[in-house]
């Protein structure tokens, strides 16, 4: 009889097992010795290779992880089965359990590494910016944050008029290029100090920010602009960090704390649950699912349809930026990245997550098979990012399309070379649109579906940046893409045309980043006022939808008439039910 040591190792090897060899060991009476026994099956069928044996080690994995009440160490590979066999909403579960174990121990730190874990769980496994909300996670990190919450009053006499005091909880501080720290720096340097005093927090200890050149960097861009950016101590665990955070804030005495994005990381939303401030609001500068925890008292959009599916009160503010400017920028040789002289450059720019659409691919290398003179410039990803690509590639095209990984300091430089810029599908871009928009280089890009949920995997901001109707194009449809850009490179007076004109509207509407803060101000007040006084804003569809869903309210349903019955009647009627009853039979 073989040892349980040869079995899983014949079973390694891809030679396998019989039920009759396993089911004695699979019988063993002790839950510990039977978790065992499962974690090492699935170790052995996950190393076989052989087909099938990736579905056997499912069993067996999640078998030991629930025999071992979801133990961490089995996590690694608990994932690298489920990821092999491509079930990341199996990870997913994993994780959220992982961590709601974690948070019944009272172990803080574990539980927000395995919340983050199961936030981006389709953006490690996937490739896909694809988040979602889930109750049960917030509600445990509420029960951790309820026995120490602050929730301090409004201080008397906010309404009185005066400064505000407005506190910003601050993400990306030690990423580099961090688009949400550019946008709190704008804060700091724009904000009117007769209207408000703006505070800065970080949820990082002061050590991480000064270890990272990043962190040091911001550091020095908030002094510069009068501003401390206050950190975390660097003494004790994740739980006391976050705790001293939450208590700077509050002793600062803010009438608002706005968060960046209170659930791209789950620090910041236990800090938002702690209620440092009064209230409480959240910039909503990406999906709601990481920027707009219910539990917000409101909300600031910087776009449409993301408003649209915020789940609390908000209100729609276009952000306007620092824009690139040509003059200010030195672009790469051509020959630096492989581009000869006298081609016209069509580029495309976002995350490695922004290009595994294979239909996308297909119609670019198609446009390049029509246009012998164009080269493709990818902005961002490495080709090994995109496994499906090199079979597309042919000995024509395949020179002709260059990769540019990427860096803060080359993606404009390489953006400057580009004649026309092709927006990546199904999730378009923000800053990248607004950059060639500014560099004068026409984009094309695919309409938005508002009919839909909001998904920042399949969405696009073409609706609200470009009013050019000739560059955007309905959604999914490659042939109207492909259309629209042999337009651009064919005909040179007609790009040179809607150059300006594109060019002409952003300057316009997006170019003024004063007066964006100067709304957001406004909105804060508006905000604070309508708080304290407890009326609601009048808005005139606000007020027409109020009234036709008051006269469309459907009547409350009909109860049964036994329902109000008192028990004796129900026992009378019971017994003339049997009565009737025994007549029959």
């Amino acid at each position: 009889m073989a040892t349980f040591e040869e079995i899983l190792s014949r079973i390694a090897r891809g030679e396998g097992a019989t039920s009759s060899e396993l089911v004695p060991y699979l019988s063993l009476g002790g839950r510990a010795h039977r978790e065992n026994v499962n974690t090492l099956l699935a170790g052995a069928y996950a190393e076989s290779g052989r087909a099938g044996d990736l579905a056997h080690a499912r069993v067996f994995v999640r078998r030991a992880w629930l025999l071992g009440r979801f133990p961490p160490a089995l996590l690694p590979l608990y994932t690298r089965i489920h990821a092999a066999l491509g079930d990341v909403a199996g990870i997913r579960d994993a994780y959220k359990r992982a961590g709601i174990e974690a948070a019944a121990r009272g172990d803080l730190a574990e539980a927000l590494r395995h919340f983050d874990a199961w936030q981006y769980a389709d953006f490690y496994f996937s490739n896909l910016d694809r988040y979602e909300y889930d109750f049960d996670i917030l509600n445990c990190l509420d029960g951790l944050a309820r026995p120490h919450r602050l929730a301090p009053h409004p201080r008397a006499g906010l309404r009185a008029g005066g400064k505000i005091r407005v506190a910003y909880l601050v993400k990306g501080v030690t990423e580099v290029g961090s688009v949400l720290v550019k946008i709190n720096l704008l804060f700091a340097r724009l904000h009117d100090r007769a209207r408000v005093e703006p505070l800065f927090f970080a949820p990082e200890s002061e050590r991480a920010v000064l270890d990272s050149e990043a962190g040091r960097e911001h550091l020095r861009l908030f002094e510069s602009h009068g501003c401390e950016l206050t950190t975390g101590p660097n003494v004790g665990g994740a739980r006391d960090r976050l705790l001293a955070v939450a208590r700077s804030i509050h002793d600062a005495r803010p009438d608002v704390l706005i968060t960046s994005a209170a659930l791209a990381q789950f620090e910041h939303y236990f800090i938002a649950a702690l209620r440092p401030a009064p209230f409480v609001v959240g910039l909503v500068q990406g999906p709601p699912q990481q920027f707009a925890p219910p539990s917000l008292d409101w909300s600031v959009a910087w776009s449409g349809h993301t408003l649209i599916d915020c789940p609390v009160d908000c209100v729609r503010v276009p952000l306007r930026g620092e824009l690139a400017e040509r003059e200010k920028i030195t672009p790469y040789d051509r020959s630096e990245l492989g581009i000869p002289e006298g081609a016209l450059v069509v580029a495309s720019a976002g995350r490695h997550v922004k290009f595994q659409e294979p239909a996308f691919w297909r119609a670019v290398l198609d446009l390049l098979e029509q246009f012998p003179h164009v080269h493709y410039l990818v902005l961002g990803p490495e080709q090994s990012q995109i496994s499906f690509l090199p079979p597309m590639l042919s000995p024509e095209t395949g020179p002709r399309v260059h990769f540019l990984s990427w860096r803060d300091d080359s993606y404009l430089r390489a953006l400057c070379l580009a004649d026309v810029l092709i927006d990546t599908f199904p999730s378009g871009g923000g800053a990248v649109l607004l950059d060639a928009l500014a560099l004068g280089i026409p984009p094309v890009s695919f309409e938005n579906n508002y009919m839909r949920l909001f998904d920042q995997a399949d969405w696009s901001l073409a609706d609200e940046f470009i009013k050019i109707p000739e560059l955007v194009v309905p959604r999914g449809d490659f042939g109207r893409m492909k259309s629209a850009v042999a337009r651009l490179i064919d005909d040179e007076e007609f790009r040179r045309d809607v150059t300006l004109r594109a060019r002409a509207y952003t300057l316009e509407t997006r170019a003024n980043p004063a007066l964006s803060v100067r709304e957001c101000e406004d909105a804060y007040l508006h905000f604070i006022e309508q708080k304290l006084s407890g009326r609601a804003a009048a808005d005139e569809r606000e007020a027409e939808v109020e009234g036709l869903a008051r006269r469309r309210r459907p009547p409350p349903p009909s109860v049964p008439a036994w329902v109000g019955w008192t028990a004796r009647q129900l026992k009378r009627a019971l017994r003339f039910g049997e009565s009737v009853l025994d007549r029959v039979a």
